[in-house]
């Protein structure tokens, strides 16, 4: 069995569950189980070039049972009406996590450096006289992001 490279058993009425085993099959290239009565959940299968109709099985809803085959590996689902369809590939998040991250990093050395306050100041023309603090009040929130401290700015980008 090492060496099976298809397994196509449609409509032959199977019952049961899909034993773990069957994950240790690493030359499949194609998988059909839909038309059948299984159960449970599916091992993860890489299958070899891969294509939409490489791994079928009864994935999809409606299904007999209460709750269709899972298989998150198989590339089409089908369901008690004999229809299927190719699976939706999911977005891939790690990209976008990490361009969040390292914009979110950038803010922080912006901070760090002061360049954020030296950019929302440019151009305004008004002179800091040190006294705002003492009009709004030493103890304020406001005077403390006011102030050139790091956790100030670190705090405030992150609240964005």
């Amino acid at each position: 069995l090492s060496e099976l490279t298809s397994f196509i058993v449609s409509y032959n009425e199977i019952t049961g569950i899909i034993p773990d085993g069957f994950a240790n099959l690493s030359k499949l290239e194609i998988v059909h189980l839909h038309g059948n009565r299984l159960q449970g959940a599916v091992p993860f299968l890489s299958l070899k070039g891969q294509t939409k109709s490489s791994f079928i099985a009864d994935c999809g809803s409606p299904s007999v049972f209460d709750s269709p085959l899972d298989c998150p590996s198989c590339s089409m689902c089908c369901n008690s009406k004999q229809e299927c369809d190719a699976k939706k590939s999911k977005t891939n998040f790690g990209k976008w996590s990490s361009v969040f991250v390292a914009s979110v990093v950038f803010a922080l050395l912006l901070a760090s450096t002061g360049l954020i306050q030296k950019i929302f100041s440019f151009g305004q023309g008004v002179s800091s006289t040190g006294n705002e603090c003492c009009t709004i009040g030493k103890d304020s929130v406001y005077c403390f992001f006011l102030s050139n401290r790091f956790t100030a700015w670190a705090l405030a980008i992150g609240v964005l």
